[in-house]
């Protein structure tokens, strides 16, 4: 199986397949428990100001676009991002032009292609991105940077504790040491890994505070197949969930 360097050559790669391959009923009720989540602290977008960093092929950009935000989009991926125009200028049409701008660069480097000076009332760090990123405090004073005080950060990371289960369960031990010594795993799928970082709860919140954020809500993403049944009974798992959904607010 393929090995690549980092997350962004493996999404280049599979860039054509992407949303297809993020269909089925999980990924359905994530998303839904996602609007939820968002529509709890934010009912309208209306003349927000939202930076979505790993917009891959734009799904969300173009949900807060209809919801009347205006979005920068940052993406590493240069055939990703290319999905990503296609997508919010077909589903948009002409609404994109001055409401929707495209960054293709690696998150720690968004200040270099765009002024970080404190204007974004959302941050989006949804499909896992702190976990993804190869520098994650340089990442993080980016949004440091980006946010107004009072701004929201909406975000997926990979769970430490669900890495440990696999394991276990699948193995071999010397995974578990790699974990426990880098902070790193292989992750992937059938057309190829790329190492990633998962979070424990405690370190979520130990994170965005370091950079003048609260975490004020964490929650297991699509714990059950049921969209209720996530909602009501996330924040008991997790401890046991795939992904973890955090809402960080910044001081």
């Amino acid at each position: 199986m393929r090995k690549f360097k980092n997350s962004s050559e493996y999404y280049d790669y599979i860039a054509n397949m992407y949303d297809a391959m993020y269909e089925g009923t999980y990924w359905n009720i994530a998303k839904k428990q996602i609007v939820f989540e968002i529509n709890k602290y934010l009912p309208t977008l209306s003349d927000k100001h939202v930076l979505d960093v790993g917009c891959g092929t734009g799904f969300w950009s173009a949900w807060a676009n209809r919801k009347g935000a205006s979005v920068v989009c940052v993406e590493p991926s240069k055939n990703m991002i290319e999905k990503a125009k296609v997508r919010l200028k077909s589903v948009l049409s002409n609404e994109v032009d001055g409401r929707i701008e495209f960054l293709n660069c690696f998150a720690e480097d968004i200040g270099s292609y765009y002024p970080l000076d404190g204007q974004f009332d959302v941050v989006f760090l949804l499909g896992d991105v702190l976990s993804y990123v190869q520098d994650i405090h340089r990442t993080m004073k980016n949004i440091q940077k980006a946010a107004k005080k009072g701004a929201f950060v909406f975000g997926t990371v990979d769970n430490y504790y669900s890495y440990v289960k696999d394991v276990i369960v699948y193995g071999p031990w010397d995974d578990y040491e790699y974990l426990e010594k880098h902070q790193r795993l292989t992750i992937g799928s059938e057309f190829g890994t790329f190492e990633a970082h998962p979070f424990k709860p405690s370190e979520l919140d130990e994170l965005f505070e370091a950079y003048s954020f609260e975490v004020v809500e964490l929650t297991a993403l699509a714990s059950f197949p049921s969209l209720e049944l996530s909602i009501k009974y996330g924040r008991h798992l997790i401890n046991e969930a795939e992904h973890l959904f955090f809402v960080a607010q910044k001081n």
